[in-house]
């Protein structure tokens, strides 16, 4: 009978040590700085974390593109899942939650086309924690000799691209720290201009391809608080070696929140930070998804008033939706044109429109 109390005692243990989680998450505020390139690798102590590239090509035939390829990693010791009716630890079934996106924009064409894969059930999955190196299933993000290597496919497009950043990486916040609201503090950084080459592939035929990239890396705790409905997010690469970053979290009255604000890169690759004060966003136009019930914001006007910059920003394309569920958002290439110190200035940009959905509205952990 002891024996039998014992194994008991024994197969209980064993069964709680396998249900533990693996990793252990760390909320705190960030101190450290980053370090790179070693924090281009994966953080396993990071809630949420991506890497993603907004990009835009011309083809030899003249023929241009736009481009996205982001990877999200999430760790998933305080998530819950359903099973049997009932909400079970998601740890219990993946430590590590990976997902992608692929988008491409096709202007002679006039098409958009989006996909997603995870690493949930079929699909392998690594995200390197020595180095940067990603995939789940044939979808790549690599680091080698200082220059960056994608490549995905889906139905009609495939990308394979080589990336070399010609400015170092711009530092948002306070030195790589930002904080997006909810008494949360995460690391964020990007490489705003980046050489791209490589090839694009419609329809079955390759095509070689030159343009410009902009690459975001952000890792931590990013919550958004009760209040918060969702976000706007803004890269504009402009023609005078100059880019643009700005982040608005909206507020449930569609107010951007203290926290928003934005990085502005001079052609040396310093940096200015913006704060919520600085920046003034009027919306021009919107677009209606009637798939998602979303009714975005179509073209822009930006101030800076610190930097004496104005611009005008609109689609090259009005339906760029990633219709995605539970989150559907607009992720989409923008021309972009204005004054900085009264020289004209043009450009290019990508524009992500988060939490517009009222079929789908966001529920973000």
């Amino acid at each position: 009978m002891k024996k039998i109390k014992i194994l008991s005692l024994f197969l209980f243990l064993l069964f709680i040590s396998a249900c533990a989680p693996v990793y252990t998450l760390n909320h705190s505020a960030p101190v450290n700085p980053i370090v790179l390139p070693d924090d281009g690798a994966a953080h396993y102590w990071a809630q949420n974390e991506w890497w993603y590239y907004t990009g835009h090509l011309t083809a030899q035939d003249g023929r241009a593109f736009g481009y996205e390829l982001t990877f999200f990693k999430r760790i998933t010791n305080e998530d819950k899942v359903p099973a049997f009716f009932i909400p079970i630890p998601a740890h219990w079934l993946k430590d590590v939650g990976m997902l992608a996106h692929f988008a491409v924009t096709d202007l002679q064409s006039k098409k958009f086309k989006a996909k997603e894969i995870n690493n949930f059930i079929f699909n392998k999955a690594r995200a390197d924690e020595k180095k940067y190196d990603l995939m789940i299933d044939t979808w790549t993000a690599r680091e080698e000799k200082g220059k960056h290597i994608l490549c995905a496919e889906m139905k009609d497009y495939k990308i394979e691209l080589e990336l070399e950043p010609l400015k170092p990486a711009a530092f948002h916040g306070r030195n790589g720290i930002v904080n997006k609201g909810a008494n949360h503090a995460n690391y964020y950084y990007s490489f705003t201009r980046m050489r791209t080459s490589g090839t694009i592939t419609v329809e079955g035929t390759p095509v070689k391809v030159e343009g410009m990239s902009w690459m975001d890396h952000e890792y931590g705790t990013m919550k958004l608080g009760l209040s918060q409905t969702g976000w706007d997010w803004f890269s504009v690469q402009l023609d005078n070696n100059c880019e643009l970053m700005i982040y608005l979290i909206r507020n449930d009255k569609d107010a951007m929140i203290e926290t928003s604000g934005g990085t502005f890169v001079s052609p040396d690759g310093k940096t200015v930070w913006l704060t919520k004060d600085d920046i003034d966003i009027k919306t021009l136009n919107y677009w209606y998804s009637k798939k998602t019930d979303s009714n975005y914001p179509a073209s822009w006007e930006i101030t800076v008033k610190s930097l004496n910059l104005k611009l005008n920003v609109n689609p090259v394309l009005a339906q760029q939706e990633l219709e995605l569920k539970p989150m559907p958002y607009w992720e989409g290439s923008v021309s972009v044109e204005g004054i900085l110190n009264d020289s004209p200035v043009t450009g290019k940009g990508y524009v992500e429109l988060v939490g517009y959905s009222k079929k789908y509205p966001l529920s973000y952990m």
